[in-house]
């Protein structure tokens, strides 16, 4: 007998999602999403100048994990951005945006690394001005 998938209006089948069990993702302003993506740019540009690029290709994948965690960090601690709104900017889960800064957070020890994060977030300071300016419109 071939396998026949029993569905009972009981319970949902494997995979089904109800709008009405998931609240819908915040509404970012847009300030948000344009001081997000500059971050992740200015991290970027920042990891590039001082890692070899062809350390950079092997480990491409490493790399741009540490580069968005960094991003993530700046973006909630530096300019103050609610969880939630960055977790939407950068396509995540807010958990994952809570466990990135606390990963962030705890590689600040390490001199080298506070010094690079320390330079991102000063090239991102500037954004705060901006963002604040939104906030009162």
């Amino acid at each position: 007998m071939p396998f026949q998938l029993e569905t009972s209006s009981a319970e949902p089948a494997f995979g089904t999602v109800y709008s009405a069990s998931l609240s819908p993702p915040p509404a970012v302003p847009m300030e948000h999403r344009a001081a997000c993506q500059r971050v992740r740019e200015i991290t970027y540009e920042t990891f590039a100048q001082i890692v070899d690029r062809d350390m950079m290709r092997r480990d491409r994948r490493h790399a741009m994990l540490h580069i968005r965690q960094i991003a993530l960090y700046v973006c909630h601690v530096t300019l103050s951005l609610p969880l939630p709104n960055v977790a939407v900017c950068f396509g995540r889960d807010r958990s994952t945006v809570s466990i990135a800064c606390q990963r962030v957070e705890d590689r600040r020890d390490d001199p080298g690394f506070d010094e690079f994060v320390t330079a991102v977030e000063e090239q991102a300071k500037p954004l705060l001005a901006t963002l604040q300016a939104g906030d009162h419109d």
